[in-house]
């Protein structure tokens, strides 16, 4: 099945200053939803939310899955900027097998290891480099990395933090096709960006400066990549 996410009332704080106030909206299961605004209007503190890593002084994020309340859900997540540094000593292939180690449905080692290499693949490492340490790969290819962990064993949510900003534009083409697969398979994907066609367009569209306002999709489900 796949899963949403609803916002209700979310309220956050930063200082004494409201950063996100009364924030009210719903991201449906199975759509592509884009979430734009200026820099500093909550576009991130709401991800951080949405991803649990940051607790709103108001309000809730519940998970929705056939009509019912679930647990918050595994989700993939594509951070804005590189976390790997040059000097990182693991592989890309350990990186990712990390990532799915602890997960549910990947208890034998080897699920886990195939996984792994069917994500790097489709986030476009090539197999020679998937065995190299982090530190040997070009800033691109180490975003690739991150790609693969994000999308390893199928979350049923995926993130992405203005990735048309992270990734080159050969990178760019490979996630917006990744995305369409994603979405044609019945997953949900969310991404933070300034152009809401970025992911080959978007079923909702969401403004966030504060508080948050429906904006037009520019492209309806099912809308070529």
């Amino acid at each position: 099945m796949s899963v949403g996410a609803r916002f209700e009332g979310v309220g956050v704080t930063f200082g004494g200053r409201p950063v996100v106030e009364e924030a009210v909206f719903e991201v449906h299961p199975g759509e592509r939803t884009a979430i734009l605004g200026p820099n500093g209007g909550g576009k991130t503190t709401l991800i951080r939310v949405l991803l649990g890593l940051l607790a709103p002084d108001r309000g809730r994020v519940a998970f929705i899955e056939d009509g019912r309340e679930i647990p918050r859900p595994r989700i993939g997540y594509l951070s804005q900027r590189s976390t790997l540094t040059a000097d990182a000593p693991l592989s890309a292939f350990d990186l990712v097998t990390l990532t799915l180690a602890p997960a549910s449905g990947f208890r034998r080692l080897g699920g886990v290891r195939e996984e792994a290499r069917v994500a790097l693949t489709r986030a476009g490492l090539a197999a020679d480099k998937q065995d190299l340490p982090v530190g040997r790969l070009s800033g691109g290819q180490r975003q690739r990395v991150l790609l693969a962990r994000a999308l390893a064993g199928a979350p049923p949510l995926l993130v992405l933090d203005e990735p048309d900003t992270a990734l080159d534009a050969e990178g760019l083409a490979t996630l917006r096709r990744l995305v369409a697969e994603e979405i044609a398979a019945g997953r949900t994907v969310v991404y933070v960006t300034h152009d809401s066609d970025a992911m080959g367009g978007a079923d909702a569209v969401f403004h966030v400066d504060g508080r948050v306002s429906v904006g037009f999709a520019a492209h309806v489900h099912g809308a070529a990549p």
